[in-house]
């Protein structure tokens, strides 16, 4: 009985493990990748496609069943790819050291998508601004 409920509190943290959402920020050309691990959607979001009659974005659906994997657990800074029915969507690598190119966040994964690589998070692991982190300790960069 103890191996039943011990092995069904393993099965359920790592359901829970797997679900969430990977956000990716992109410059020049300014872009968001998200990818939902529920579901498997990656959606595609600009400001340079926008609907004319209210000017809000238009979100395009990059893929519906995408999956994302470990490629080299013993790299320094895992490396991590996000495919679509074999096909590679975006390349990700933890870095704790990633930019989206322009804001002074630090993000904790690097994403590459084509030519274009940004700053990834989760909301467990948010972008951060080390320069609020060092004030927040009393310290002026």
């Amino acid at each position: 009985m103890r191996r039943l409920l011990l092995g069904s509190a393993f099965m359920l943290m790592s359901l829970d493990a797997q679900a969430g959402v990977l956000s990716c920020s992109f410059t020049e050309p300014f872009f968001n990748i998200s990818f939902d691990s529920t579901t498997g959607v990656v959606t595609w979001i600009s400001a340079d496609e926008t609907d004319p009659d209210t000017g809000k974005p238009i979100p395009k659906i990059l893929a519906k069943s995408a999956k994302l994997e470990i490629v080299d657990p013993d790299a320094t800074g895992m490396k991590l790819r996000l495919t679509n029915a074999g096909e590679t969507l975006m390349n990700l690598q933890i870095t704790m050291q990633a930019d989206d190119g322009m804001s002074d966040s630090t993000y904790p994964m690097e994403g590459k998508y084509g030519g274009n690589t940004g700053g990834c998070y989760t909301d467990k692991f948010p972008p951060f601004n080390p320069y609020e982190m060092l004030e927040g300790l009393g310290l002026q960069p």
